[in-house]
């Protein structure tokens, strides 16, 4: 009777979604009728919109897919049509329009040219996916179901935040990436374009924070970090660039809010400008790991510098808003500066907590000065109070945007362990975890307002959602920042347009994946394809599929599938699964992680070793991690590395190994581990042989006789203040 029901169930989801355009994000009304208008050479487009765009930009879409001429026409057209009116008296929130299609046409009603453009973008996924490609096959049906919709976003603001200090994008990237955006009615780009691994945009006051503080790398003012290497490595946006950007994304209604991250993560600045430092040098570290990166507070020179590059921003960006950061501010620079004690005596100031607010205050002025608001992390409203107009973004936790509101502060939610798409999003993917596994569907969960309970007073201040993707780890593989941002910016699209009580994730789930996939394959996107769920019983290798009609390949020689490897089709018997890899395929194009069986663990050798190192390490990550053999545990050092450190492990007894593994960087994390180094081996613990150097943090030894002796020799400065070391992997 059980099974009866779910099948029921099963077939009135089924039913439901039949009855659904699949558009993401959902709409909040939508009723299908039968029946489909169908687009031919002779249709026209008709708008009466004072501005041109809206009309250009779905004429050119639909040309380059169909062929078709789709001519202009001035006068209203009595069938076979696209219109695009725009009424401000309609009766309909901002952002928001109806769309009808019938017989005669398709009719995209606004009270503005935004709402028209988010009316295109669900024409536009009504439509075959080739429609944002151009790669048509000739056996699209280019048609429109007949359907009502009137739509509008939940929230206001609907955001993304990109990271590019510490790893660069081009020019390139940022326009396609802000056209993937408006494709999933996004209109907030945040982006964070100063931070301690680089300054990125040009200021022509102080053209050295672009000349020197954009580079890092052998003679330059910052070290390598996150992968660079021994090469010099960054890059940084002309104003002429920024102009460019800031158009080409207000015509998609996207408004770009910048961020130059201060008083803390500012190491870029002052290590082109030492001036700024506090006059007492601290030695002390940030939570990141660098030191000397806190603007002095008690410095007046600083704030007419502050003044003067925040002059520019405003020339640059029409955003009536400019992000400080504000965030993880090492107190220890200002507790050892005398001039900023002296400044707590004179504000009769107890905590150093008190001096970020009196900057902030100082920060409030000189962008309120240059008729914008000022917005910054949430510790910003630590230690005193702020304008009413200042913006908070909640990124510890919803509670923190509650906190916010509860003072009175508009406020953006960006809590981590939901919206951090930098996170891993399974535990054999590349990602930090600080915030756990951020899966697409604990991203889709997310409710901004978190208390339903909150009074309208509270809840109206909660303005709306933003991913962020912080690039320390997307410097590999190529094309990463899009495997990171999708699809659950999708989901984040969703979160900020649909009313709660329409979301459900097993509909969004479906419509992701039967339809969805297809668009951001045919929007040029590299997204993440979910891999299969591997396990072996009884002998056999058996797939879990990651949604019905996944197509998953495999190899049986350890390498990486590719689309020339065989499709897995249920089981393979075998005696050795370890061997296998698979990996999910769309269209042999789009590739999962690769992944090996996941319900048996592959035992290594765990012989007895000794260490001998010229590295000291941090007590909460010791030596002895590197001979507990739990592979989830790792060794920190305290300093940098430098050319001639070593690390050596001697064996007990020789090992009888074919293979071992020396892997370094914190594990599955891929971070901290060497960039200049090799692997040398002995067999009689006194003779070492030189072997492979190290790619991405891992050499390998393939001895031919017992291993007395492994070391690790470092050829030069790691790109790292810390480097991490973990147990051989003996086979």
């Amino acid at each position: 009777m059980k099974r009866l029901l779910s099948t029921f169930a099963a077939m009135i989801f089924a039913l439901a979604l039949s009855a659904q355009t699949g558009i993401i994000p959902k709409p909040q009304k939508e009723i299908i009728r039968e029946g489909y208008f169908r687009l031919d050479k002779s249709c026209v487009i008709y708008s009466n919109e004072k501005g041109s765009f809206n009309t250009q930009y779905i004429q050119e879409k639909l040309i380059k897919a169909t062929g078709f001429a789709f001519s202009r026409t001035k006068k209203q057209p009595a069938d076979n049509f696209i219109k695009l009116e725009v009424n401000p008296s309609l009766n309909i929130p901002e952002e928001g329009y109806l769309l009808n299609v019938d017989e005669k046409g398709i009719t995209i009603e606004a009270k503005n040219s935004s709402g028209i453009f988010y009316g295109i973008q669900s024409v536009l996924q009504l439509l075959p996916p080739a429609v944002y490609s151009g790669r048509v096959t000739g056996r699209e049906e280019w048609s429109v179901p007949f359907v009502n919709i009137e739509d509008y976003p939940r929230f206001s603001y609907r955001g993304m935040m990109l990271d590019v200090s510490r790893t660069f994008f081009d020019y390139d990237v940022i326009i396609k990436y802000i056209d993937w955006l408006s494709y999933h009615k996004i209109n907030k780009f945040h982006w964070h374009l100063a931070d301690d691994n680089g300054w990125r945009i040009e200021i022509k006051k102080y053209p050295e924070l672009t000349s020197k503080g954009a580079w890092r790398g052998p003679g330059e003012v910052l070290y390598p970090s996150f992968g660079s290497g021994n090469k010099r490595y960054g890059g940084f946006y002309t104003q002429d660039q920024i102009k460019k950007i800031v158009a080409y994304a207000a015509e998609r209604n996207i408004e770009i809010i910048p961020e130059i991250d201060l008083p803390g993560h500012s190491r870029a600045v002052t290590a082109t400008y030492p001036d700024i430092l506090c006059r007492r040098t601290d030695e002390s570290l940030s939570v990141q790991g660098e030191g000397k990166n806190v603007w002095c507070v008690s410095k007046e020179p600083n704030y007419e510098m502050l003044e003067n590059i925040i002059k520019e921003l405003v020339r640059l960006f029409p955003s009536k808003y400019i992000h400080i950061g504000g965030d993880e501010v090492n107190y220890s620079a200002w507790k050892n500066c005398p001039d900023c004690q002296v400044l707590m005596q004179e504000k009769g100031m107890k905590e150093p907590v008190e001096l970020l607010n009196y900057f902030v205050r100082r920060m409030e002025k000189i962008v309120e000065k240059n008729d914008r608001h000022m917005a910054g992390w949430e510790e910003i409203i630590e230690g005193g109070d702020l304008k009413p107009e200042t913006r908070v973004y909640a990124w510890r936790g919803v509670d923190k945007g509650i906190a916010a509101v509860s003072k009175g502060q508009p406020t953006i939610m960006q809590p981590g362990s939901f919206c951090y798409l930098d996170m891993k999003q399974s535990e054999v993917e590349r990602g930090h975890n600080w915030a756990g596994i951020v899966t697409l569907e604990k991203t889709y969960s997310l409710d901004p307002t978190g208390d339903k309970n909150l009074p309208d007073s509270l809840s109206s201040l909660i303005l709306g959602v933003q991913g962020g993707l912080w690039t320390e780890l997307l410097n590999k593989p190529v094309r990463f920042i899009e495997y990171q941002t999708f699809p659950r910016l999708a989901a984040i699209a969703e979160i900020g347009w649909t009313n709660q009580d329409l979301r459900n994730w097993d509909d969004f789930k479906t419509r992701l994946e039967r339809k969805h996939y297809s668009r951001m394959y045919n929007m040029g996107i590299s997204f993440r394809l979910p891999p299969p769920s591997i396990t072996y019983n009884d002998g056999a290798l058996r797939s879990e599929l990651p949604y019905p009609w996944a197509v998953v390949r495999y190899t049986s020689d350890e390498t990486t599938p590719d689309e020339f490897s065989p499709v897995f089709r249920g089981e393979i018997y075998t005696d050795n699964p370890f061997k296998y890899r698979f990996a999910t395929f769309y269209k042999d194009e789009i590739i999962s992680q690769a992944v090996m069986v996941n319900n048996v663990s592959y035992v290594y050798q765990k012989p007895s070793v000794t260490i001998e190192t010229s590295l000291s390490f941090q007590l909460k990550f010791p030596l002895s991690n590197l001979k507990d053999y739990n592979f989830s545990t790792y060794a920190r050092t305290t300093e940098r590395l430098k050319k001639g450190d070593y690390l050596t492990y001697i064996f007990e007894k020789p090992v009888f190994t074919k293979r071992i593994t020396v892997s370094t960087g914190i594990p599955e994390i891929d971070f901290y581990g060497i960039t200049e180094g090799y692997v040398e081996y002995s067999y009689d613990g006194k003779v070492y042989i030189k072997g492979n150097e190290f790619t991405d943090g891992i050499s390998v030894i393939l001895p031919k006789e017992p291993v007395s002796a492994v070391r690790i020799v470092v050829t030069g400065e790691s790109d790292g203040f810390t480097a991490a070391f973990t147990d051989l992997k003996i086979d």
